[in-house]
């Protein structure tokens, strides 16, 4: 299975008080069986860096703990995907969605590629699935794999 994965769902998988967390981890077993192979916009690495930094200010992990979940977690193997041939559609996405353009560049690397988009930002899942029928949920990734 290929799919677009936003750096939230990768986070739940290490940072256990995440809701979504196990289907996070089944996710990630996949991708350790090699049964899932993962895309997402090349901004990904700083939203991962900027996650584990928050969570070491914020005394989630010590720092040393969240420098090393960061390079486990940009150990995954993601195809990044270069945006700027997707800055149009990213544009006309997010302004149409009210959508920032980080959120508009998973969609639109999703629609490029013709796969699903699996998220964990809830706020966002709701406010497109009604309008993009690849966007999932990461708690119904169960049932994305069936």
């Amino acid at each position: 299975m290929i799919i677009t994965i936003d750096s939230g769902v990768l986070l739940k998988a290490y940072f256990p008080d995440e809701t979504g967390h196990a289907e996070a981890q089944n996710l990630i077993s996949d991708y350790a069986r090699g049964a899932v192979t993962f895309h997402a916009p090349n901004l990904i690495t700083y939203e991962i860096i900027n996650a584990c930094l928050v969570a070491a200010r914020m005394a989630r992990f010590p720092k040393e703990r969240a420098k090393e979940l960061m390079d486990e977690i940009l150990g995954i193997e993601i195809a990044r995907e270069d945006i700027e041939p997707l800055k149009d559609r990213i544009f006309d996405i997010s302004t149409k969605h009210h959508l920032s353009a980080y959120d508009g560049a998973y969609i639109a690397v999703a629609e490029s590629k013709h796969i699903p988009f699996l998220t964990a930002d809830k706020k966002l899942f709701n406010s497109l699935k009604h309008h993009f029928s690849f966007v999932k949920w990461i708690e119904d990734y169960q049932r994305l794999r069936e």
